[in-house]
């Protein structure tokens, strides 16, 4: 699925967020599901850039889901 700039995103727990290849220690679990916001694909085949709480992450593209928003009709 591609992803364009400014798509919220779901991210499930658990997912391993990374800070990027010049900061390769600076990992972290997604300790709940969480919003966050596609900002571009990155140079790594599979990996996007997003924002969650404020912060920049590397993710694995497997692992997150564009939100569905239901539209209203108006009656």
């Amino acid at each position: 699925m591609r992803h364009q700039v400014g798509d919220l995103l779901w991210i499930p727990q658990a997912v391993m967020l990374y800070k990027g290849p010049n900061t390769p220690m600076a990992v972290k679990f997604n300790g709940k599901p969480r919003v966050g916001i596609f900002l571009k694909e990155t140079g790594h085949d599979g990996y996007a850039l997003i924002l969650v709480e404020g912060q920049e992450w590397i993710v694995d593209k497997k692992q997150i889901r564009k939100m569905k928003i239901k539209e209203r009709h108006a009656s």
